[in-house]
């Protein structure tokens, strides 16, 4: 190993990294596993970092993490990307009002629209029509409905109809 000498955690020898790295869920988290593994084998951090086509800088920061944190500084951790605009608290209230919407539409479905001008003015959120279906989906209320019912349609004289009616 040429370069400076690293300092790396005793714990490195507790882990099969090759393991760790084929039964790793997320691409990051198996891409450090490798990486750990080329460690024990006694490859520098140049060499694993043409390897593996990362940065050099990555490495040293990998196992800095690993030394602090041990093996949970190599998983992966969330709280990447933008905040949901719908807090998890306000769910259930907002799931209550776009179900009282559509109750009350005298015929057809509640359209996004509808739905962005409810979380304007129910919730103070302004956002876009792909953040309105998030918060829609996050709360199981997706639908996609071939037909609406016309107000003034009476199952019952369908249902009749069908009967009588040849095929």
């Amino acid at each position: 190993m040429r370069g400076r000498k690293r300092t790396i955690s005793e714990d490195i020898n507790n882990h099969n990294f090759i393991r760790l790295s084929k039964t790793a869920s997320h691409p990051r988290e198996r891409l450090r596993f490798l990486a750990f593994s080329h460690i024990q084998e006694g490859k520098s951090n140049t060499e694993i970092s043409k390897m593996l086509k990362v940065h050099i800088m990555t490495i040293t920061d990998w196992i800095k993490k690993f030394n602090k944190e041990g093996i949970e500084g190599l998983k992966e951790k969330g709280g990447r990307g933008a905040k949901p605009k719908l807090s998890v608290s306000e769910e259930d209230a907002f799931r209550k009002a776009v179900i009282e919407l559509q109750d009350q539409k005298k015929g057809g479905r509640i359209k996004g629209d509808d739905v962005l001008q409810l979380m304007e003015e129910k919730f103070g959120i302004t956002c876009t029509m792909k953040s309105v279906y998030n918060a829609l989906h996050r709360v199981n209320l997706v639908w996609i409905s071939g037909r609406s019912k016309h107000p003034k349609s009476d199952p019952q004289i369908q249902e009749d109809f069908k009967k009588t009616s040849k095929a």
